[in-house]
């Protein structure tokens, strides 16, 4: 007992001496001593192998047993959680009457670009569906009957969106009184260009008023953009434009649906 006690102390010296000595040749300054770094390095495994077999030190089987376990365990709730969450997702879609569940292809947001949490909101998606899934370049991303915002580049697996608040991203509108304008993105959503004549209020719903090219490309009508926050509107200009609230919760999208337009 007296020798094993005896020799936990020269073990753990020769141990941190070993580290000591390797730190400082690899910062250059034992260079003298660089015959000692081959050594040394193999002193230093041998060293801390045996010291994480002690018994002060090397892990419980129980207890790593137990741990793994644990990590199962926790990796089947969050599977079953995101399970529940897309079943939810595609519950409340499919429930939606415009547009219709037969055009909507659902996938699954597996990126934001850009997207610093607590500092900007995600205004780039990409999806885990591609030009294999028939997506094209131009096709509507809705979730229910809110508009997400457009596939803007497609490769044969994933695909990218820019979301309504993008500064690239712009489209034509219209309130629910029938005043039409461009939607913008950018710091805030705004509907630009609105004749200075047209009667718009905070709450009002601002619509799409529809973007389908002749190969059944685009964005269709009446999809909710957000609802008009507040309008800047001066007698000596010749258009208002008002600030749009979306009513999307852009952090928390997990499953979006890609519009398939269908002759």
């Amino acid at each position: 007992m007296e020798k094993k006690i005896s020799f936990l102390p020269t073990f753990l010296v020769v141990f941190f001496l070993c580290i000591i000595i390797l730190a400082f040749s690899l910062s250059g300054k034992l260079k003298f001593l660089s015959f000692l770094e081959k050594p040394t390095s193999a002193i230093q495994s041998f060293s801390y192998n045996l010291f994480q077999k002690l018994p002060f030190v090397a892990e419980n089987p129980k207890i790593k047993e137990l741990q793994n376990d644990n990590l199962k365990l926790l990796s089947r709730v969050a599977a079953f959680e995101k399970l529940k969450r897309e079943n939810a997702a595609l519950s409340d879609q499919f429930q939606t009457a415009y547009p219709r569940s037969l055009q909507l292809l659902p996938a699954r947001i597996i990126g934001t670009p850009s997207f610093i949490p607590g500092v900007s909101n995600p205004n780039v998606f990409i999806l885990n569906k591609g030009a294999k899934d028939n997506i094209k370049k131009g096709f509507a991303v809705v979730i229910k009957d809110n508009l997400v915002g457009v596939i803007s580049q497609v490769s044969e697996n994933l695909s990218k969106v820019d979301a309504v608040n993008n500064s690239s991203f712009s489209f034509t509108a219209k309130t629910q009184n029938g005043a039409v304008g461009i939607v913008k993105g950018g710091g805030s959503l705004t509907i630009n260009n609105v004749l200075l004549s047209e009667n718009i209020k905070e709450e009002e719903l601002v619509l799409t008023r529809g973007d389908i090219s002749q190969n059944e490309i685009g964005i269709p009508p009446d999809l909710v953009v957000g609802k008009i926050k507040s309008v800047e509107k001066n007698p000596s200009d010749l258009f208002q434009k008002a600030e749009i609230e979306s009513l999307i919760n852009f952090v928390n999208l997990s499953t979006v649906f890609v519009y398939i337009q269908t002759k």
